[in-house]
C-alpha cells in the first residue's frame, strides 16, 4: 500500500509542475502581448533592463535587432495593399451598393429625430436642445457612410480632417483633383500635407490674413484674401467677399473634390446661397466646422438649414465635437462634420467602384 501511495504522490508531484510551467508560459506570452512597440524590437535577445516607458536600452548585441523606423507612417501611399478583388473567392460590395444601403438606414435616423423633436416638445416655449451638455448634437448624428477608406489628414489637434477616399487622391485616379479651403487662418497642415501626399491643387481663401502657413507653399497653392459669402461685394472695412459660383467660375472649376469650410458661423448663410445657386452641389466631399451658439444661429434656422442639406443628398458620416468651449465653462457649441455628396455622376469621385 505504501508503495502505491508513494507513487501516486509522485505522478501528482509531476502533475503540479507541470501545471506550473503551462501556466508560467501561459503568463509570459500574456505579458509579451501586453508589451509596448519598442524604438528597437526585441527579436529574440535578451533585454536587460525594462524602464518605465517601454523602450529597450540595454540590448544583447550579440543577436540583431530590428529597427523601426516610424517615418513610414508618414508616407503610407508606399504600401497601400492589395485591393479587395486580389483576396481569393471574396466578392466585395460595390460602393453604389453601400451608398443605396445607407441611404435606407439613414431615412430612420431622420425618423427617430422627428419623433425626439416631438417628445421634447419642438415647436412650443418648452423645447430646450441645451438642457444638457452637447444634447443639441443628438439630433444629427454622423450615420451615413463613407465607402471607402478613411484617413486622418493634418494634425491630431484643431486643423486635421478626416478625409473619405484618401487612397484614391493618393492613386491619381484622374488627371486634376481640385481642393477648396476657406478660413484658412495660419493653421495650414492639412492643406500642406494634402499637397505632399497627392497631386491635388488648393484654392485657399481667407481675408482675415494676408497669405497661408508655411506648410502650403507650393506652385499648387493659390491662396485670396477673400471671404466666402451670400453675395460679391466689398464691405465697409474693404474686404472682398465672394460667393463659391463666382470662385469656380473664375477659377475655371466645375466641381471640387474637397470642400473645406470653418467660417466661425457664417457658414449658413454661405450655404443657403450655395443652395440656391446650384441643384448639384458641386463637391464629392466637405469638411466643415460647425457653430451653433445661441447668439449665432437659432435651433429652429439650424435645423431647416441641416435637412436641406439633407435634401441635396449630402448627408454626414464623421463627427467630431469640438470641447474647447467646455473648458471656459461653456456649452459644446461647435463640432466638426464630415460630410459625402451622394450626387454629382462621373465628376464625384466617391461615388464609383475603383479596384
Amino acid at each position: 500500500m505504501a508503495p502505491l501511495r508513494a507513487l501516486l504522490a509522485s505522478r501528482a508531484v509531476i502533475a503540479g509542475l507541470a501545471t506550473l510551467t503551462c501556466l508560467g508560459l501561459f503568463i509570459s506570452t500574456l505579458d509579451n502581448a501586453r508589451q509596448p512597440i519598442d524604438w528597437v524590437r526585441n527579436n529574440g535577445y535578451n533585454n536587460n533592463n525594462n524602464n518605465n516607458n517601454g523602450l529597450s536600452n540595454n540590448v544583447n548585441h550579440g543577436q540583431a535587432a530590428e529597427v523601426i523606423h516610424w517615418d513610414d507612417a508618414i508616407s503610407p501611399s508606399s504600401n497601400l495593399g492589395r485591393p479587395l478583388t486580389a483576396y481569393p473567392g471574396r466578392k466585395p460590395r460595390t460602393v453604389q451598393h453601400l451608398l443605396e444601403k445607407a441611404q435606407g438606414y439613414y431615412q430612420r435616423i431622420i425618423k427617430q429625430r422627428h419623433e425626439l423633436l416631438q417628445q421634447y416638445h419642438y415647436g412650443t416655449p418648452q423645447f430646450d436642445p441645451w438642457h444638457v451638455l452637447m444634447y443639441y448634437w443628438w439630433y444629427f448624428p454622423a450615420s451615413f457612410v463613407c465607402p471607402h477608406d478613411i484617413q486622418r489628414v493634418g494634425p491630431l489637434s484643431d486643423g486635421g480632417k478626416w478625409i473619405c477616399g484618401m487612397s484614391l487622391y493618393e492613386e491619381k485616379p484622374r488627371a486634376k483633383c481640385v481642393i477648396y479651403s476657406f478660413g484658412v487662418n495660419y493653421e495650414t497642415r492639412f492643406e500642406g500635407e494634402m499637397l505632399d501626399r497627392t497631386d491635388c491643387e488648393i484654392w485657399a481663401y481667407d481675408a482675415s490674413v494676408a497669405a497661408m502657413g508655411p506648410e502650403a507653399t507650393s506652385d499648387r497653392s493659390h491662396f485670396k484674401p477673400y471671404f466666402i459669402g451670400r453675395e460679391d461685394h466689398v464691405d465697409a472695412q474693404g474686404k472682398t467677399w465672394k460667393t463659391l459660383k463666382t470662385l469656380m467660375k473664375e477659377n475655371g472649376h466645375d466641381w471640387i473634390d474637397i470642400l473645406k469650410v470653418d467660417i466661425e458661423g457664417s457658414e449658413f448663410e454661405t450655404f443657403d446661397a450655395i443652395m440656391d445657386d446650384f441643384d448639384v452641389l458641386p463637391f464629392s466631399q466637405l469638411q466643415m466646422e460647425l457653430h451653433v451658439r445661441e447668439d449665432m444661429v437659432a435651433f429652429s434656422t439650424f435645423l431647416k438649414w441641416w435637412e436641406r442639406l439633407e435634401g441635396k443628398g449630402v448627408y454626414p458620416w464623421w463627427t467630431e465635437i469640438n470641447l474647447n468651449p467646455t473648458y471656459s465653462g461653456q456649452r459644446a457649441w461647435a463640432s466638426e462634420y464630415c460630410f459625402l455628396n451622394t450626387r454629382g455622376g462621373s465628376k464625384n469621385l466617391l461615388i464609383h467602384n475603383y479596384e
